[in-house]
């Protein structure tokens, strides 16, 4: 949702800009949309957003989002594979568990989550070329909160043809998980005796939290090239300090001969995996590069995004968008998007029995990967003037087999292609 709201509004803002069509100023605009996502076998998700937009007289303007998301599904656990046995594991809430069959990735069936998020903000001119705008945020879900606030300062020169934006924003975030935070490298527990099974409601358990705070600062530059090219320009350097692992992921411990799970110390009834460990402090930087040109009747938008941080990833997004308004208040608008990641420098799919590194993940979001979308979107201005459109995407997700792999790890498939579907539905109205 967040891509099409950025599509949209870089694409308003070039119509705008270039002439394209005419871009009518309203007092007040709502975009809604209900976004479907779907990973086949593992995680399903829909998603209700509405962003109210609201010009007063004095120029100023005041915007609102709501945002309620729905997950549920199988999410990958981090452990790895077993070739000849059935794997149990403890499930997050310490009531129950599940298992894997032989040769199958481990994927936690219990997964299941809600989140409702606001925020708002509100623009202020100050004097004939600044403007200055201040937001609030806050996301709840059954064990995160995060509240935050951003303020940002936007200048115009070179007769409004260029602008220089300053931003900043600050979060709060409380990690509340199922069961309490485990402790990092601790080996996962036996399920809780009589504990009454996963039915049990997360809010219900006493538990443990942690906190987590981000600092974000970016500096931004727009530039019009001409009567049909803008070019935007963007760095933001983020700061993460405080708890950072995921209290869901676990890693395997495996013979270091046959690489078949290791048992747990004194009871060779139980297969040994260990909670992650990821280092409490994290730097990010991205670059981000965008051109929306006007081609007469169409709209081409190329970006480029550079990131890096000092986990170790390196990660590299291209993505393409073309406009193509096939008639009066209709288009079509195809995009592709790759992407490209080196993996964490504490990222391990296993570890051998006796290892006890300071920092692990098996957490394949932190691993090397590569990842393509190819999507369509359809639009249409209704008589009224409102907006309906339709968006389905298609995303591959793929990693390599780790290197190294030996015994029973050389036959498993470590690192499964996932896949998804996305479909948006769009609906924009004002007056």
């Amino acid at each position: 949702m967040a891509a099409t709201d950025k599509l949209r509004a870089s694409l308003a803002a070039a119509c705008g800009l270039l002439g394209v069509a005419g871009v009518k100023a309203q007092a007040t605009e709502v975009q809604s949309g209900v976004l479907g996502y779907h990973e086949p076998g593992r995680v399903s998700a829909v998603e209700l957003l509405s962003d109210v937009k609201h010009e007063f007289a004095g120029g100023q303007v005041g915007t609102i989002r709501l945002v309620y998301d729905a997950l549920t599904g199988s999410s990958a656990s981090g452990a790895v594979p077993a070739l000849q046995k059935t794997q149990t594991f403890t499930s997050p809430s310490g009531n129950g568990s599940y298992s894997t069959e032989p040769g199958m990735t481990p994927l936690d069936n219990t997964f299941h989550d809600t989140r409702v998020a606001v925020s708002g903000g509100f623009s202020l001119p100050w004097g004939r070329l600044t403007m200055a705008s201040l937001g609030l945020y806050g996301s709840f879900e059954h064990d995160y909160t995060s509240l935050g606030a951003n303020a940002s300062l936007a200048r115009e020169f070179n007769h409004r043809n260029t602008t220089v934006t300053l931003r900043a924003a600050r979060f709060e975030d409380t990690i509340n998980p199922e069961g309490g935070v485990p402790m990092a490298m601790a080996a996962m527990p036996a399920p809780v005796p009589g504990g009454g099974g996963d039915d049990k409601r997360a809010d219900d358990d006493e538990g443990s939290d942690a906190t987590k705070s981000v600092t974000d600062l970016g500096l931004g530059l727009t530039q019009v090239l001409g009567r049909r090219t803008v070019l935007s320009l963007n760095y933001t350097n983020s700061r993460v300090a405080g708890y950072q692992t995921d209290p869901y992921k676990i890693v395997s411990v495996v013979d270091g001969v046959t690489g078949a799970p290791a048992p747990v110390s004194g009871d060779p009834t139980r297969d040994l995996y260990l909670y992650e460990s990821r280092p409490d402090n994290r730097v990010k930087n991205a670059i981000a590069a965008e051109l929306i040109r006007s081609l007469g009747r169409d709209v081409v938008t190329l970006s480029y995004r550079y990131f890096d941080d000092d986990w170790g990833i390196t990660s590299h997004t291209g993505e393409l968008h073309y406009r193509l308004n096939f008639a009066k208040g209709r288009y079509f608008q195809p995009n592709v998007r790759w992407y490209h990641q080196t993996e964490a420098d504490f990222y391990r799919r296993w570890l051998v029995e006796g290892e006890t590194p300071d920092f692990v993940s098996a957490d394949y979001r932190l691993g090397d990967m590569t990842a393509m979308t190819y999507g369509l979107k359809y639009g249409t201005t209704l008589k009224g003037g409102q907006e309906l459109s339709l968006r389905v995407e298609y995303y591959a997700q793929s990693g390599n087999q780790p290197a190294g792999a030996f015994g029973d790890l050389a036959e498993l498939d470590l690192f499964p292609t996932v896949d998804a579907w996305i479909v948006n539905v769009g609906y924009t109205f004002g007056k």
